[in-house]
């Protein structure tokens, strides 16, 4: 079996993606973003998407407003009375006014985003009030649990609202380290990207909350490596799982039916999460 997601939400899933699996008579699953669909005409309508679900896609949360939910690492020390972390990532500044902890092995203290940036040190999150205790640098900043509670719940809710069923998770950035793996597994029963790399889950076993995929976009894989992917995923026993960004120029019309059709010429066959879920659980019995 082999699954297609791709993430974001974006118009281009309707215009793009759609359109060519159309062709082939295949599914794939939209990893929505409900918050970016509601404010910007470059997302999928609500309709768009129904109609997509009622022609055999998944749809599965991708958060709200593509919300980064895994720990990001410090790259430099956090003092008391500092008002900026220089972080690996600032992807926890994008909103202003998140609720963030900060924490190492033996402290934690919490602040509140006022904006992101970077300059010669590195990339760094601005904070609306300086920290009251110190971290170390081997730490790192995430949100509060209740905060990716309801992120999570938030997310469902609002495309549930809309007559869509939910069937799974995709990390966004691949960031799913720390207290957010475990409240996601509370909420979904699969995750498409849990781990960087591979893409070919073995059945025997498999967890479905920790499965992997692998990115077929033209920066990503050449047309050897999409070929030798779906060789392996038809001669093992395995579930298959291959992303992209429909809106990125990397993932292009010919890279699609590229991919689809080297599934179909290895005698795969394209399902959606859903399905690939209802035959794990059939072997389970």
């Amino acid at each position: 079996m082999l699954v297609f997601t791709y993430d974001d939400s974006p118009v281009e899933d309707y215009t793009l993606t759609y359109d060519v699996h159309r062709e082939y008579d295949v599914p794939g699953c939209v990893a929505a973003c409900p918050g970016l669909m509601e404010e910007s005409d470059a997302y999928l309508e609500p309709d768009q998407l129904r109609e997509m679900q009622a022609d055999g896609w998944d749809v599965m949360s991708h958060t709200y407003h593509h919300r980064s939910l895994g720990r990001i690492e410090l790259t430099e020390p956090a003092r008391a009375g500092d008002d900026r972390l220089y972080v690996e990532a600032n992807r926890h500044g994008a909103i202003e006014d998140d609720p963030l902890v900060i924490f190492d092995d033996e402290s934690e203290t919490t602040a509140t985003v006022a904006s992101r940036g970077s300059d010669s040190v590195g990339e760094y999150v601005d904070l609306a009030e300086p920290l009251a205790e110190p971290v170390d640098p081997s730490g790192y900043v995430r949100y509060p649990e209740a905060f990716i509670e309801a992120l999570l719940e938030r997310t469902d809710d609002r495309l549930e609202s809309w007559g869509l069923d939910v069937t799974g998770f995709v990390y966004t950035y691949g960031r799913y380290h720390g207290v957010a793996e475990d409240l996601v597994r509370d909420h979904h029963d699969a995750v498409a990207n849990h781990r960087y790399g591979g893409g070919h889950n073995d059945l025997e076993g498999l967890d479905p909350t920790t499965m992997r995929r692998m990115y077929v976009e033209t920066d990503k894989a050449g047309e050897d490596d999409v070929d030798a992917f779906m060789r392996t995923a038809a001669d093992e026993d395995v579930l298959a799982i291959v992303g992209g960004h429909s809106q990125f120029d990397t993932l292009t019309e010919d890279r699609i039916r590229y991919t689809i059709e080297a599934a179909l010429e290895n005698d795969l066959e394209i399902v959606t999460m859903a399905e690939a879920l209802a035959v794990l659980d059939a072997r389970n019995e």
